[in-house]
Formats: structure tokens, sequence, C-alpha cells
């Protein structure tokens, strides 16, 4: 969304109230002003619609243990972490970057850990390998137009999504990226605790209970 320079003659105080309000958010003056003025005339702005899709997602997540949803660092960014009880206790940390316009192309999930162990960050690369290769396989078999993005490395797997259909709401958007990452975090935490000929079952299980839900992102 396109901004412009615009001149406005406002009160002296209005204008130390809105700075009071945009330094608690973490904002700036020009931005609170947006959004207040947004509200006003019902337009959805790109960020409020980040909000409420952020929001959505906490209140799911926040409501299942383990996980943690860490402070945002920014609009279009969160974190939630997970713990792996594998040696040491790392941690598997879920990053949602949305994009910042109110395109299909909702913006990407990254997953990682931070871990010293060569042996962990193994398991890890061929984990999302095969559950990459078991989603895309019926992905194409429901949505044979979609196309996932996927880059696997280094214990890291970053999956791009995209909306299926048009006019979901926000709410349903948010409720969606946390069905997945519930998802792919059991089957992580499932297959990590056994023996690697068992993870295409256990994938392919958790994957189609998933998939019962009608996903609207992909």
């Amino acid at each position: 969304m396109s901004k412009s320079v615009y001149s406005l003659v406002l009160s002296d105080d209005v204008v130390a109230a809105v700075d009071r309000a945009a330094y608690a958010l973490g904002s700036s003056r020009s931005n609170l002003i947006n959004q207040i003025l947004a509200e006003y005339v019902s337009f959805i702005t790109p960020e409020k619609r980040r909000k409420d899709i952020f929001d959505s997602l906490v209140s799911v997540i926040d409501g299942f243990e383990p996980f943690q949803v860490q402070s945002r660092g920014s609009d279009s960014m969160l974190c939630i972490r997970s713990p792996l009880r594998v040696k040491y206790n790392p941690t598997i940390k879920y990053t949602v970057e949305l994009a910042r316009n109110n395109s299909s192309q909702i913006g990407q999930l990254r997953i990682m850990t931070r871990t010293q162990s060569e042996a962990l960050i193994e398991m890890l690369d061929a984990f999302f390998y095969q559950f990459c290769k078991m989603e895309q396989k019926y992905i194409h078999h429901l949505f044979p137009n979609v196309v996932p993005q996927y880059q696997v490395g280094q214990g890291k797997l970053i999956r791009n999504f995209s909306l299926l259909k048009e006019g979901c709401k926000n709410n349903e958007i948010g409720t969606a990226i946390a069905s997945y990452i519930q998802m792919i975090d059991r089957a992580l935490k499932a297959c990590l605790g056994a023996d690697p000929s068992q993870w295409d079952g256990i994938i392919e299980q958790i994957y189609l209970e998933y998939l019962k839900e009608t996903p609207i992102i992909c």
C-alpha cells in the first residue's frame, strides 16, 4: 500500500497524547494516526490485517502446551517456541513472518533450533525432507495447481504460505497457521521419539488428521 506525505493541523495536546500511546505500543506517530483514521473509516490496513491474524494465532496456540509465544519483534513477525525432549533439551522455534500487503501470499514459516549437535541437525533435516515429500504428495493430489515452496537444510525448514481460496477472514487465517504449527510440531516430536523406519507412517497419519480440517492455506 503506497503512502504519501500530508500536512495536518493538530492540537499540541492531541499530538502529545498520540505520541505517548504510540510509544507504549512500540509504534510511530504516523503509523498510529494512520491506523486510527483507517479504523474510523472502516478500512483494513495491512498492519491491522497482520495484527488480527497474529491475535487469532496466539489465542489458539496459548491454549496448548508446551508452546510459548515470544514477544513480537515487529508487527509482521511472531516467534513461538516448543521444547524438544532430546539430549540437552533444546527448543524448536517457529517464526511466522506475514507479508506486508493484502495479497493471497500470506508469508512464510521458518522452523529451526539452536544446537551444536550434528546428530540432531541430521535428524531434523531427515524429518523435514520426509515431511515435505509427504505433504507434496497430498497437495498435488488435492490441489493440482498449487506448488508449495520449501527450503530445507542445516536443521531448518522454510515454507511459504498462500491462501487456497479468496474471502478468508483474518481470524480464519490465524487459526489455520496455528493448526499447521501444531500439526508439524506433533509430527516432529513423534518422529524424533521413534525409529526412522516408522517416520513415513507417523507423518502420514498426523498429516491426514490435519487435512480433515479442510485447510485454507498451502
